[in-house]
């Protein structure tokens, strides 16, 4: 190999993610807990509450700058940690961006067009965003992955699990693919951010591969977790559905915010073709250093 090494993981301080996994966990059981039968909410005053507490805990002050190398491993911990629970605060955004009001503004619709309403963000910070959007997309991936294999294992038909029925395993299998995937290209992005900073060309590849990744990764996590549940899937009282929304806002942001699918596809293929071969190209991506 040349002298190669691959690089270990960035790791974030355990205490971090042991308390951010139990508080948001918290949180949200306690959040869901008093949500409408018909899915309205019109509880303004009890997300206000929802953010003092989590202000109160220290997390909105993990990422003192957007541009702090050393603070995003323990920032990206948070911002996971609250999106697989689907915490209805938006850790990616008010770390980056320090929105207060928008952290905590529930979503009219998670079809209309994500840059609709998109402030006109300094390039790091778009780029900033984008790294969180990442890290949450993995995360809610993750989640909507375990209850779905949990499901298939309690869930019969004909007098066996789900889970036994090889359609089912394959979906699930695809799934899981695509998860890993998405988690991979984020953990290299986030590793791009800490090391050599949020505007490098390195990163800005990153997160355009990131883009495509994630994209292509919530429409099969989307399909087929929302397959294996059937129409419980679709229910307020069941959480899938609220992961299920998160993914496709994320994945819609996270397009917005590097310009749209096709942009991103260009932007690689014109550094595939500068670098003189798609291997150089990626290899250049992933190397260590700046």
């Amino acid at each position: 190999m040349n002298g190669a090494r691959i690089e270990p993981v960035l790791v974030a301080d355990a205490m971090v993610r042991e308390a951010a996994t139990r508080a948001f966990e918290d949180l949200a059981r306690a959040w869901h807990a008093g949500e409408n039968a018909d899915g309205s909410d019109p509880r303004s005053a009890a997300r206000e509450a929802l953010l003092e507490k989590v202000v109160a805990l220290g997390f909105a002050e993990a990422l003192p700058a957007p541009e702090d190398r050393a603070a995003w491993p323990d920032a990206a911990e948070i911002i996971r940690a609250a999106a697989r629970v689907a915490a209805p605060v938006d850790m990616a955004l008010l770390l980056v961006t320090g929105d207060r009001a928008g952290c905590i503004a529930p979503r009219q619709s998670p079809y209309r067009p994500a840059h609709v309403g998109l402030p006109a963000y300094s390039p790091d910070i778009i780029r900033a965003l984008a790294l969180g959007r990442a890290l949450q997309i993995g995360a809610a991936m993750e989640a909507a992955l375990e209850l779905s294999i949990v499901y298939v294992q309690d869930r019969k038909q004909f007098g066996q699990a789900l889970a036994r029925f090889q359609a089912i395993q394959h979906g699930l299998a695809l799934a899981a693919e695509e998860t890993a995937a998405c988690q991979a290209i984020s953990e290299l992005a986030l590793a791009g951010a800490a090391r050599v900073g949020l505007d490098s060309l390195r990163l800005s590849g990153l997160l355009d591969a990131a883009a495509l990744v994630c994209g292509r990764g919530v429409d099969v996590v989307y399909d087929i977790c929302h397959q294996v549940h059937g129409a419980i899937g679709y229910t307020r009282e069941y959480a899938l559905h609220r992961h299920s929304l998160d993914l496709l806002f994320w994945r819609d942001q996270l397009m917005a915010l590097r310009g749209g699918e096709l942009r991103a596809a260009e932007r690689l293929g014109e550094a595939a073709l500068g670098a003189g071969s798609l291997w150089r190209s990626v290899t250049h991506l992933m190397k260590p250093g700046a």
